[in-house]
């Protein structure tokens, strides 16, 4: 096996454990019932499930990233929701996205900047946390096919 090939494995057993990661945190999400805690476990859910299909630093190989082909067809438009959420919203402050809007209130001895942008509705998330459940498991399942027909090589 060649050294590409061996660092390959050793990016997919992590990503592996990132996916592993997101189903037991879908787990601890069931125990909670504010919103704040709520939202911010999911937050964090979408962020481990789509660290690795986002660039990662590689030793070799200079950016790994899993392929989509891991996610089932069926699943995809779900699956780019959440890497689309993660990247916009969740693990970078995108202006694009947040669209901010800032007013001056001008009070004569002092100005006041107020600024709106554009939030997210976590509820819409929240119902469908089965899907969201279901699409890690099937992803997961399909990297660690892969993961043990490489193994067969080592």
């Amino acid at each position: 096996m060649n050294e590409n090939t061996f660092e390959q494995y050793q990016f997919y057993r992590l990503c592996d454990i990132d996916l592993d990661t997101a189903i037991h945190t879908l787990k601890i999400l069931k125990r909670y019932k504010k919103a704040d805690v709520r939202n911010a476990i999911l937050r964090d859910i979408i962020v481990t499930y789509a660290r690795p299909f986002s660039k990662n630093k590689g030793h070799k190989i200079p950016n790994h990233k899993l392929p989509d082909k891991f996610v089932p067809l069926q699943k995809k438009d779900l699956h780019k929701e959440l890497i689309y959420l993660r990247n916009k919203l969740f693990a970078h402050t995108d202006l694009p996205y947040k669209n901010p809007r800032v007013a001056k209130w001008d009070f004569g001895q002092y100005k006041r900047y107020p600024m709106s942008f554009r939030g997210f509705e976590y509820k819409k998330l929240h119902r469908r946390i089965d899907e969201i459940t279901d699409l890690i498991f099937t992803v997961q399942k399909e990297l660690q096919s892969k993961i043990r027909e490489i193994q067969k090589n080592l």
